[in-house]
């Protein structure tokens, strides 16, 4: 035995050094693809790509990606690599206003995976792409208008009543409080409430179902690291990894829907909310749906069928989707900006000091009452928004993929169908270039003279063109009512409380 193994030795270290070389080999091609294109790029590490700080949990991928866009100053866009897969950067606003607006067609799909039948969450507005996208998305429009968000201002006054109650309480006892806490709790009773049409009082009840489950997205277990993990570093496997999930939440958000929709449609029952609008979407769209004959195969991406912008089925899952990403988009993003807003205010006296005079003059010109129409003339307060959306964009890179080839105008760059896109948010907001001093807290930015001055898409909190965030102004209706109601409920103990806070 031992005369064999020191026969067949010499033939394993060939084999393994021949394998090990092969490696080598590979990644050299890999991480030779954007200088083979001309494409200016920073020199790649071995494995890690360009996001080696990220991938060891050393930095954010916002900041990772903030270096990659200033070692291309200079440069409109840039080749980077996420481990082993490149990704275009794109530093130029006028390259990322034809890649998110004008030649949009081009560029349709996140890159997310969607599988309604293996994971029927999945299969909400921010997964889909092309053909399934846009019906979904046309479908969806009517329920963001400014009319449908008015519609739902009572709901946002009452949960704003209950926190501002809570507030008054709280600083008049002398307790100090977690404002990231009670900003979560506001945000879960006003999308519980708005999107579910349940009165959960997660104000006075922290430990309620749906704040738990609030808790559970913001703290996901070891399959839903690793699937944030495979989905950040090997995008390609994503589809393939799609079984990665919290069937617990999923069920819940699933049967939730399902009870509240029985509920509603065997008692006829009408609210003035998310859902009923889904609901009464749904109605028409069954009367719809049935008259149309069925798509032939069409030349989409993804593979999708030639369908029409009514020709998706509204089922009751698709319906959970929509409310589910609404939960998940709108508790973590509208609670973690309100709490950046509220620790800004509290260490920029004059900045409060101001708000504080416009919430006073506009509440004087209203009778006391906090209305729809007193929030739209508040237009400092709309600056102070901005400007904590700046410092604090709720995603710090936005993702596309290429769907169709594309040559880069005034380029000789041709992007091939499935490359993937980084558009680096938190890069261009701290960019001295746009904004001056990008650390400070200056509401002025959002003056009408200095935006008229900057490029529109320096400024992309929500993102731009044709996928941008279909609920903004509902999310931005959500921090401008707490905003509104925070200044009005604790008056001249604002400071006092948040300074505790802060402490």
């Amino acid at each position: 035995m031992g005369l064999l193994f020191e026969s067949l030795w010499p033939d394993v270290v060939v084999a393994t050094a021949t394998v090990i070389l092969m490696i080598c080999w590979k990644l050299m091609t890999l991480y030779s693809y954007w200088s083979s294109k001309g494409v200016p790029n920073p020199k790649p590490k071995f494995f890690y790509g360009n996001t080696k700080e990220f991938m060891l949990k050393q930095t954010t991928q916002a900041e990772n990606y903030q270096k990659l866009y200033n070692d291309l100053e200079g440069h409109p866009f840039g080749g980077v690599y996420q481990c082993i897969h490149p990704f275009l950067i794109l530093r130029d606003p006028e390259i990322i206003k034809l890649f998110m607006s004008k030649d949009f067609n081009h560029f349709t799909d996140r890159g997310f995976a969607a599988d309604e039948k293996r994971a029927p969450l999945s299969g909400h507005l921010f997964n889909l792409g092309g053909q399934k996208w846009k019906s979904l998305r046309v479908k969806l429009t009517p329920t963001f208008t400014s009319g449908k968000i008015k519609m739902m201002f009572n709901i946002l006054a009452e949960c704003a009543e209950r926190m501002k109650q809570s507030l008054e309480k709280t600083a008049e006892n002398g307790h100090t409080v977690e404002i990231k806490e009670v900003s979560s709790q506001y945000t879960t009773e006003v999308i519980g409430s708005c999107a579910f049409g349940l009165q959960i009082d997660s104000i006075n009840n922290p430990e309620s179902e749906f704040r738990k489950l609030g808790r559970r997205l913001l703290n996901p277990s070891f399959f839903g690291l690793l699937r944030i993990f495979i989905r950040n570093f090997f995008p390609s496997l994503g589809k393939l990894f799609i079984f990665i999930r919290d069937t617990k939440l999923e069920n819940f958000f699933l049967k939730v829907v399902e009870d509240t929709v029985k509920h509603r449609e065997e008692n006829n029952i009408e609210r003035k909310d998310f859902l009923q609008l889904l609901i009464e979407m749904k109605h028409k769209d069954r009367a719809d749906y049935d008259k149309l004959a069925r798509p032939q195969e069409g030349n989409f991406p993804n593979g999708e069928t030639n369908l029409s912008p009514i020709d998706i089925e509204l089922t009751d899952n698709l319906l959970a989707s929509q409310c589910f990403v609404f939960f998940v988009a709108g508790f973590e993003t509208s609670s973690a900006t309100m709490s950046f807003c509220l620790h800004e205010l509290a260490v920029n006296q004059d900045v409060q000091s101001r708000l504080t005079l416009e919430v006073d003059r506009v509440l004087k010109e209203h009778g006391g009452n906090i209305t729809y129409e007193a929030i739209q003339k508040m237009k400092y307060m709309d600056q102070v928004v901005d400007e904590t959306l700046r410092k604090y964009p709720p995603l710090g890179n936005l993702d596309r993929t290429c769907t169709k080839a594309y040559a880069i105008p005034g380029t000789k760059v041709h992007l091939e169908k499935g490359t993937n896109i980084k558009i680096p948010v938190y890069a261009l907001h701290y960019d001295p270039k746009y904004y001056p001093d990008p650390h400070k807290f200056d509401p002025e930015r959002f003056n009408e003279e200095n935006k008229r001055q900057r490029h529109t898409y320096t400024y992309l909190p929500f993102g731009e063109g044709p996928k941008n965030c279909i609920g903004k102004k509902h999310e931005f209706e959500i921090m401008s009512f707490y905003l509104f109601s925070s200044c009005y409920a604790i008056q001249s103990m604002f400071t006092i409380l948040m300074v505790r806070c802060l402490s």
